[in-house]
């Protein structure tokens, strides 16, 4: 699933416009063009790929929006897709660690990669229990 740029946006899938998106972007270590290409060279091993910025809850306030949780929505008249964590969903924890491993040979340059090992945690996030699912997670600062 190469980013095909012949594609019109309207028949693109859904991951490849988040592959897109990663593509566009680049602040500080993080390389998006090397990164999309790095996934797409790698495309075996993970189900689904997108980026994102997780806020920070309010502990006083749960019912305000997450702190930065709307930097996205800041940024997009100024044509910014301003994210930087990468999450990867793959078939099992097996192949995140494998990608992982790819992750730092192919030189993501990632502040901190973790391959998410509590089913539990795994479950409650993804809303699918029992799952054999693995998560990847890449953040740059």
């Amino acid at each position: 699933m190469a980013v095909d740029r012949n594609v019109r946006l309207a028949d693109a899938s859904i991951q490849q416009i988040q592959l897109e998106l990663i593509r566009r972007r680049r602040f500080n270590e993080f390389d998006g063009p090397k990164v999309a290409e790095s996934l797409l060279r790698h495309r075996e091993l993970w189900l689904a790929a997108y980026m994102d910025r997780f806020g920070v809850p309010h502990e006083e306030h749960p019912d305000w929006f997450p702190a930065f949780s709307l930097i996205k929505l800041r940024d997009l008249p100024g044509d910014q897709w301003n994210v930087d964590t990468l999450v990867v969903l793959t078939e099992s924890v097996d192949r995140a660690r494998e990608l992982a491993e790819i992750a730092r040979s192919d030189d993501w340059h990632a502040n901190e990669l973790v391959v998410q090992e509590d089913r539990e945690e795994i479950e409650m996030a993804l809303g699918v229990a029992p799952c054999e699912f693995g998560v990847l997670s890449a953040w740059w600062d």
